[in-house]
């Protein structure tokens, strides 16, 4: 057996997956304040579908925004699921936005990315704090994990994951938002929280990213990224 084939075992033996898809294109021009998918973003939920209809997927979680849940619906159709929406896997909430035309839309993000670092953890102007969109997003993510027997503990200033038992890798998928999914991302692979999470984690839209539990010693776990930004153009 080739150090390759031993490698790819491995992966394969790993007890839990988490699969965190970000929604496909949404139709801004059509709706400013919850879009829909463009017709191109149903050809792209489509292909995301088709890259895990591979593996067996138990069940599928989603952001309550309807570009998120109908990205859900075409993976949970392919995978014969049904969507289970959590509203605490929204994007972070930005209220100031509604319907403001597309100019403006532009303008806002521009006057934002010139705050200072520090006001940054505010979050953006009229819209959640950071730090409370941050401890929404991973407490909902422990919640769904610990649904299915995955626990965190600190043993010796890090931070390790228990697990059930169990024959086969059980892999839950969840359909978010760029920042979404990055908050989760940092979260599980014990990175410390910044506000500007998507841009340290920035995937295209419906791009795919998947962390397993890999055993660590005798401790437990520990959460590992094993693909990034997947996606078929």
């Amino acid at each position: 057996m080739t150090q390759e084939q031993r490698e790819a075992r491995a992966r394969q033996s790993v007890p839990f997956e988490l699969v965190l898809v970000r929604h496909a294109e949404p139709d801004w021009e059509r709706e400013k304040e919850d879009p829909g998918l463009t017709e191109l973003g149903r050809v792209q939920a489509a292909r995301a579908a088709a890259k895990l209809s591979a593996g067996s997927v138990q069940a599928i979680y989603c952001s309550p925004l309807r570009r998120a849940r109908e990205t859900a619906q075409v993976l949970a159709t392919t995978l014969e699921l049904t969507p289970q929406i959590t509203d605490d896997f929204e994007e972070i909430r930005v209220p100031a936005l509604r319907n403001l035309t597309q100019s403006e839309v532009d303008s806002y993000f521009a006057a934002a990315a010139r705050r200072t670092l520090e006001d940054r953890w505010n979050g953006f102007p009229g819209g959640e704090p950071y730090r409370q969109f941050h401890k929404r997003v991973t407490s909902a993510i422990d919640s769904t994990l610990a649904h299915y027997g995955v626990h965190s503990r600190v043993s010796e200033e890090f931070t390790v994951w228990s697990a059930s038992a169990r024959g086969q890798t059980l892999r839950i998928a969840l359909v978010g938002h760029g920042g979404t999914n990055a908050v989760i991302l940092g979260h599980l692979l014990g990175v410390a929280p910044v506000p500007w999470e998507w841009l340290r984690f920035e995937t295209v839209l419906a791009a795919i990213n998947i962390v397993a539990l890999r055993g660590i010693s005798d401790d437990g776990y520990i959460w590992s990224l094993q693909r990034f930004g997947w996606r078929e153009d």
